[in-house]
């Protein structure tokens, strides 16, 4: 696990001047599906814009995706169509960390997401 730790720092120190929002450290279960297929992950960070996010299943960059974020046990997902951005491979497993950019997301849903950050 510290070895992901750092390589995360690592990927956000390279990807920091390429985001138009700030990335927030946020450890909840995201559910992605592209096409009827199902991945139950859990995100890394996640903006206004966007979400990190570790996955087992290898996913292409520029692939669209219907994503459910769950941010609190007790209020409903957040969900958003989103593009992948990068991928990269976690060395020592069978992971990939993924940069979702949100592409699809209702007014409502992204006034919650940045709400989200002020608690």
């Amino acid at each position: 696990m510290l070895e992901l730790h750092r390589e995360e720092e690592t990927i956000a120190m390279k990807n920091k001047e390429k985001r138009r929002n700030d990335r927030y450290s946020c450890y909840v279960p995201v559910m992605c599906k592209k096409g009827t297929m199902f991945d139950q992950s859990q995100t890394t960070n996640i903006s206004s814009g966007g979400a990190g996010f570790v996955t087992h299943r290898f996913i292409p960059v520029k692939t669209k995706m219907m994503v459910e974020i769950s941010l609190t046990p007790d209020s409903e997902p957040i969900m958003a169509v989103g593009e992948v951005m990068w991928v990269q491979h976690v060395a020592n497993s069978d992971n990939y960390r993924i940069g979702l950019k949100f592409i699809e997301i209702a007014s409502p849903v992204k006034s919650r997401l940045e709400k989200y950050f002020v608690h």
